[in-house]
């Protein structure tokens, strides 16, 4: 199979007005296009100087790895040094930075990075700096890098996207004066193309578009109900702990087995010993054992649910 390389989107991009250009056409970036869709008041709360600061951090340390891609200039932020490890074990191979691309009609980009995966299918990641990578946050790059995949897949002829990445990287002093280290590889499951087309269709006719992927209104409003009662039932389930560790130790003071009252049994079990067979060790042992169908017992077991807060 030839080698598809990527192609120029012919669209200027102004870094110091971050404003995309193809001929005499401005066209719009996405980013401020799917926060406005998908979560207009996410950053409705927070005070200006923390935004700015905020963003301040994260283009420094974009600019640290564009320019470790471009020029070789190691300048020793722990932050690269984080993201040439995170490469390097994950085999990441660098094919651009700041890479733009676009629709031709109404949206360009820049991808911070694409990576090569083979002939013609791409790898592509967007850096974040954020001290805590909420749910919200996440959607969100999930939009964007789906929206990256389907532009560069229209615009280089041929090519695919076959993984899509976040790159979490953070190394700041808080106010504590501990050190907050991020440095997380999150893959991210690819929106299908229709779904992101009919986003920004959303945008340019000035209608809301509606999150497939959002948690319906009706189990949002349970969900802080639900956030309490596992909140009670953990401090219940401590509670009781302490309680039968103090009638265990008590029990065995007086050497009693039993106590019963107000219709309450409690009872001591007595130490012992569990037998289990290692099947892992069992195989290491008779690797000449194959097949061992005839001594597996199976089970159906249903689905169920986890909610971890």
């Amino acid at each position: 199979m030839a080698r598809i390389e990527l192609t120029d989107s012919g669209v200027l991009f102004n870094e110091e007005l971050h404003e995309y250009w193809l001929g005499d056409k401005q066209l719009s970036g996405i980013s401020e296009v799917l926060r406005r869709q998908l979560y207009p008041n996410m950053y409705t709360a927070i005070p200006k100087r923390i935004l700015e600061m905020a963003a301040d951090y994260g283009t420094s340390v974009h600019k640290s790895i564009e320019v470790f891609q471009k020029n070789w200039i190691n300048d020793g932020t722990q932050e690269l040094q984080d993201f040439i490890r995170i490469c390097k074990e994950n085999n990441l191979i660098h094919e651009a930075s700041e890479y733009t691309v676009t629709d031709g009609k109404n949206w360009a980009s820049n991808i911070d990075q694409v990576f090569r995966s083979g002939d013609d299918t791409f790898i592509i990641a967007d850096v974040k700096t954020y001290s805590k990578m909420t749910p919200e946050k996440q959607e969100l790059a999930r939009y964007q890098l789906s929206c990256y995949a389907m532009f560069l897949e229209q615009q280089v002829k041929g090519a695919k996207v076959d993984r899509l990445y976040i790159i979490h990287l953070r190394n700041r002093q808080m106010a504590s004066g501990k050190v907050e280290h991020i440095c997380e590889l999150i893959p991210v499951e690819r929106i299908p193309t229709d779904i992101c087309k009919e986003l920004l269709d959303c945008e340019l006719k000035g209608t809301q578009f509606k999150n497939p992927f959002a948690v319906p209104d009706e189990i949002v409003i349970q969900l802080s109900r639900v956030r309490e009662l596992i909140t009670m039932k953990n401090e219940a389930e401590e509670e009781l702990a302490a309680i039968k560790s103090s009638f265990l130790s008590s029990m065995e003071f007086l050497d009693v087995k039993t106590w019963v009252m107000d219709n309450v049994r409690v009872t001591r079990k007595q130490p012992t010993t569990r037998f289990s067979f290692d099947l892992k060790r069992f195989k290491e042992v008779h690797s000449e054992i194959t097949d061992y169908d005839d001594y597996m017992k199976t089970s159906n077991v249903a689905g169920s649910l986890l909610v971890a807060i």
